[in-house]
């Protein structure tokens, strides 16, 4: 099979001051992160076991974070290392770090071409018990990514915590035409003790998250339930596939489009999975190797697998369900997502939003092929 995953999230630092219960990092206990310290990959290993085989995958984007990445000594050399091999080139960051003269060596570093991505799960005071800091912050650090013509992200992790703000926060993006996707909280690092009482359910999803979503172009749109007519991406798509995940470009479940490493060399299919499902480790094999001889990836690649409802959908392919939100809820990386609001009563059964979904993606084909996610095929 011809393997192809447009994006690598690697968490390449165990180092972490952060403290807050949605923040997207590996652990946020002291202990675990003291002995995780001095077995994180070094530059030479992420070169020659990461970067250099990741080529082979189709890898088109490496998103470094954390932890802090950028606390990293030699974070600077990564990320120019990153554009030399041909990579567009992620920061994910708390913004802690990123004043204007570090924004100003980061873009250095990389000739510019780079997308710095901070958080923000809300643009009102909520912002400050949810992430690391307050909604201010963020916005500074993507005010000054503007003044220096740098590309800017937005990463909202969704949750019972901000269902009342998540309307206000896409449109304060949308006005300044900053790109943004959502990540699901889940039971993961210091989000473990409240993954009961704030991860989402299917009726926050339907009438909060998913409106918002699935009407704005400029939201990644790696988001489910995604109801896309499966015989409209094969058309526009020429069919090229990760077994039966879509490509060119990507829609749904990131899991299939992404690959995520921990600092340590763990690799998994998806960033918010990368603490429970694990294909191995880089230094055993490098990291192409590792996915060819994987299970958990053959399985996951082939949606034909999946279990329950998404197993009976229309958009089985298209969208595939979450499968974190199997997983944390199921204990099963196969079965139904338990928060999508669709219940199809066979194959045949189309969703009421599929011609808005078709509309704004067509529209999205547009922002894809600007970004290198899409290719028109040649016929």
């Amino acid at each position: 099979m011809k393997y192809n995953f447009p994006a690598l999230y690697f968490e390449a630092t165990r180092l972490c001051n952060l403290r807050c219960p949605l923040c997207m990092t590996g652990s946020n206990d002291p202990s675990k992160v003291r002995a995780a310290r001095g077995k994180e990959l070094s530059f030479d290993e992420i070169r020659e076991l990461v970067l250099v085989p990741a080529k082979n995958l189709g890898v088109l984007a490496i998103g470094w974070s954390g932890g802090e990445f950028l606390l990293r000594k030699d974070a600077l050399a990564l990320l120019a290392l990153t554009v030399q091999l041909g990579y567009q080139c992620k920061v994910c960051s708390n913004g802690e770090m990123l004043d204007r003269p570090m924004l100003e060596r980061i873009k250095e570093a990389t000739a510019g071409k780079v997308t710095i991505s901070v958080g923000l799960n809300s643009v009102d005071e909520r912002n400050e018990w949810s992430r690391d800091a307050k909604a201010d912050r963020a916005l500074e650090v993507l005010a000054l990514c503007d003044e220096l013509k740098i590309d800017r992200h937005v990463i909202v992790t969704i949750s019972k915590d901000n269902t009342e703000s998540f309307a206000d926060t896409v449109r304060y993006l949308v006005e300044r035409r900053i790109s943004y996707n959502r990540s699901p909280y889940v039971a993961r690092g210091s989000g473990c003790d409240l993954f009961g009482s704030l991860g989402f359910d299917r009726y926050d999803l339907e009438q909060r998250f998913h409106p918002v979503l699935r009407r704005h172009v400029n939201g990644y749109v790696s988001f489910t339930p995604f109801f896309l007519s499966p015989e409209l991406h094969a058309a526009v798509s020429g069919g090229v596939a990760n077994g039966t995940v879509p490509q060119n470009p990507p829609i749904g479940c990131w899991v299939g489009t992404w690959l995520a490493l921990n600092a340590e060399g763990d690799l998994s299919v998806c960033p918010v999975l990368l603490d429970v499902l694990k294909a191995g480790n880089v230094r055993e094999r490098p990291l192409d190797e590792l996915v060819a001889s994987s299970r958990l990836f053959a399985e996951l690649l082939d949606r034909g697998n999946l279990k329950g409802k998404c197993g009976n959908c229309r958009y089985q392919y298209t969208c595939g369900g979450c499968r974190a939100m199997a997983y944390y809820h199921n204990g099963d990386y196969l079965a139904e997502d338990p928060t999508c609001f669709f219940d199809p009563y066979d194959r045949s059964t189309a969703s009421p939003h599929e011609e808005e979904t078709t509309r704004f993606f067509k529209k999205y084909l547009i922002v894809a092929r600007y970004v290198g996610l899409y290719d028109r095929p040649k016929h």
